[in-house]
């Protein structure tokens, strides 16, 4: 009997053992139980990336604008406003500009030495000059000395002439040694009385006379500054009596009413230097 038993045990086991060769290793797999250790599985290989999701650590793919490009409708319309407003001002200080320039375009410049450095100067653009060394109130009707269409024609006859809008006058250093101020009281308003009447819708400006140096004012009895400034208040009053503009030009190029040593090498005559302060005067100065 017991010898039945193990024939029937050893029988058992080689049964066993050819039904488990024919199981599929997919099966023998699936019905082990792996033993868990707490921590999920994870694979040591990496998962495909997609070509359509970047990864949450790479950067967004951003195309730049251009620099000078708004980037928004509101922004190009400010800039756009921009643009506009400088235009506006690039032309409106092409307008002042060439105004400033033309001013005197139409502009008679009467005057003595001093006025011939003005226009040698030439800070004045389309300024006309009837000036002659020597000048005074008298002689403006009686020095032929204006080329006119090939002739020579006076200050007063000259200026007849032609239409200007704008009449400056400086005369007076050369008077200052005469016998009457009254003399040149006369002449100086009777010059600007028929200026008026050749000229109705002109502006007329007197200007003042420019000082002296000191060595030149204590060197001299005739050219001192004490005479100018009287023969200044003169023309100032003639000025305001027949109703013209008054011009008080040593503003523009005296210091305490004297002419700096800087400014003139006789202490009469300006220096480019002084011209340029008197050409911004009369810019700055056009009522």
């Amino acid at each position: 009997m017991f010898v039945c038993a193990m024939i029937l045990l050893v029988t058992t086991v080689e049964n066993t053992s050819a039904v488990m060769k024919d199981l599929p290793v997919s099966s023998a797999v699936s019905s082990t139980v792996p033993v868990s250790s707490g921590q999920p599985m994870i694979s040591s290989a990496s998962p495909p990336v997609s070509s359509q999701f970047p990864s949450a650590m790479s950067e967004p793919n951003i195309v730049s604008a251009p620099k000078d490009a708004p980037s928004s409708e509101s922004e190009a319309s400010v800039s756009s406003a921009a643009a506009k407003d400088i235009t506006s001002s690039q032309s409106e200080s092409s307008l002042s500009s060439d105004a400033s320039e033309n001013w005197f375009a139409d502009a008679l410049f009467i005057g003595d030495s001093r006025t011939e450095g003005l226009r040698n100067y030439g800070g004045l653009e389309g300024a006309t000059y009837y000036a002659l060394k020597g000048l005074m109130v008298n002689t403006v009707y009686t020095r032929c000395e204006i080329s006119v269409n090939g002739t020579k024609k006076t200050v007063m006859q000259a200026q007849a002439a032609h239409p200007f809008g704008k009449i400056y006058i400086m005369l007076g250093v050369n008077e200052l040694g005469w016998s009457s101020t009254q003399a040149f009281v006369d002449d100086y308003t009777k010059m600007v009385q028929d200026i008026k009447k050749t000229h109705p819708d002109a502006k007329i400006y007197l200007q003042a006379i420019f000082p002296v140096s000191a060595k030149k004012s204590a060197g001299s009895s005739i050219y001192t500054n004490d005479k100018i400034a009287s023969y200044n208040h003169i023309i100032e009053s003639i000025a305001k009596n027949e109703h013209v503009i008054f011009l008080d030009t040593t503003e523009a190029v005296s210091q305490n009413g004297v002419l700096p040593d800087d400014a003139s090498t006789d202490g009469v005559h300006l220096n480019f230097k002084y011209c340029a302060k008197w050409c911004e005067y009369l810019k700055t100065h056009t009522e």
